[in-house]
């Protein structure tokens, strides 16, 4: 289609200003992991960067993590064995059973157990 033969002739640049600009403000930039267990985890930074809560247990396995760089922002998804679950229990609140408040590098963060040996952790934003 011919834009100058209509007399519009920003057209194509407003429309990749406008995509340029809804990538940049409306998405924060997203990094992603996945570990075999808790001691590659371990190994490579990310629970001392913070990225990975210190306090999940060491029996963690097909540890998958998310977050946003921009923002203190997590997703942690694991498996552990059972027996671990006080470690939840000595560094959260237990607000019902299974579901847990935490804190991790100063942010609060949920943690939700389902079938007995997974957990996934995510950051609470804007206090919900």
């Amino acid at each position: 289609m011919c834009y100058r033969c209509l007399g519009i002739t920003k057209l194509p640049g407003l429309v990749v200003a406008g995509y340029l600009a809804s990538v940049l403000l409306g998405c924060g930039e997203y990094k992603s992991n996945n570990f075999s267990n808790y001691a590659e985890a371990n190994e490579s930074g990310i629970i001392e960067r913070g990225w990975i809560p210190p306090f999940i247990p060491k029996s963690a396995y097909d540890i998958n993590e998310q977050h946003r760089v921009d923002v203190d922002s997590i997703d942690v998804e694991f498996m552990f064995d059972p027996g671990d679950i006080g470690v939840f229990n000595s560094a959260c609140t237990l607000l019902e059973e299974n579901t847990y408040l935490c804190e991790n590098s100063g942010y609060p963060v949920l943690i939700v157990v389902t079938g007995g040996n997974h957990a996934a952790i995510k950051s609470v934003q804007n206090g919900t």
